[in-house]
């Protein structure tokens, strides 16, 4: 008698459909800290240069260029030494973050394509085996070399910012306190957008870690699968990426859409594989019903996405 098949498996909470929320919390926690650092050093910079008022409220700084130069370079490298910390090899926020998401990535499909697949669950000895695979470790080089680059954009736009803010201060001699506080508020800016590139980083590793085993899938054992959209359904959620919640897209598909209009940042949505027909259809339809049912639940919030199809 056939064994009946068996659904792929949703994530636990719909309201965090990655399941990395808490890992995306901590690298933002750890952002916090390092932009501490950095705008504590500026501040520190600034108090060494003697400044002493003068006519009209402003402040005379006495430096000249030489001295300025020897404090932007020990300021750069600061930065560096703080947001690189690893270097390019081992940087902290893919050691301590993104693998771990590529890593879960890669468990969740492992754990529903076994469920679903006599031949995979077959096949895949364990999800160690895949983490110790060529493919595997290849793909994590070249994650980290990516997450390298993006760090060294955020240190790029860290210091140019910061920099900005400190020498238009002394330029338009303006009191130190204010110049402090413009530089405060200039890490805030700075740590929102680190906020940003920590999120995105996290679940684009994840995603992409579940669809390059899904596809090595596909291609060693011969399974076909579709990708199921899931959305958080929070209040922030973008009435476009609702729309896609419950909708099975090829991994193309959902590839194109992650690569446009913004819609990998800041965005908490996930895929499953499911298996699928000759025709495209889930070879558990249930799978589908209970992730629209999902979303029915959640209009009745009447969040503003809640009208859309």
């Amino acid at each position: 008698m056939a064994t009946k098949p068996k659904p792929a498996i949703l994530p636990r909470d719909l309201r965090d459909p990655t399941g990395v929320d808490t890992l995306e919390r901590r690298a933002m926690r750890d952002f916090n800290v390092r932009i501490k650092k950095v705008a504590k050093a500026y501040r520190s910079a600034l108090d060494e240069i003697p400044a002493e008022p003068v006519v009209n409220r402003r402040y005379q700084f006495r430096l000249d260029t030489y001295l300025l130069r020897t404090l932007l370079a020990r300021l750069d490298a600061i930065v560096a030494e703080i947001l690189l910390e690893g270097g390019d090899e081992n940087i902290w926020l893919f050691d301590r973050y993104v693998e771990v998401a590529a890593t879960r990535g890669t468990a969740q499909v492992f754990a529903s394509l076994s469920q679903q697949s006599a031949a995979y669950r077959g096949g895949r000895i364990s999800l160690q085996e895949i983490l110790r695979s060529d493919p595997h470790r290849r793909r994590m080089a070249l994650l980290s070399a990516r997450v390298a680059e993006e760090m060294k954009g955020v240190v790029g736009d860290v210091k140019s910012n910061m920099t900005r803010v400190l020498t238009e201060g002394i330029g338009r001699g303006l009191n130190p306190r204010e110049v402090a506080k413009n530089l405060t508020a200039q890490a805030g800016i700075e740590t929102r957008r680190a906020h940003r590139v920590a999120r995105t980083e996290i679940t684009t590793a994840l995603r992409r870690a579940k669809w390059d085993e899904a596809s090595d899938a596909e291609q060693d054992y011969g399974l076909q699968t579709k990708e199921l959209h899931l959305s958080a359904l929070s209040p922030t959620t973008r009435a476009t990426h609702a729309a896609r919640h419950g909708k099975l897209f090829t991994r193309d598909q959902v590839q194109d859409w992650w690569s446009q209009n913004g819609n990998a940042v800041n965005c908490k949505c996930t895929t499953v594989s499911v298996m699928v027909d000759d025709e495209g259809k889930p070879v558990v339809p249930s799978i589908i019903q209970r992730a629209k049912q999902a979303k029915t639940n959640m209009e009745k919030r009447g969040y503003a996405w809640s009208d859309t199809e």
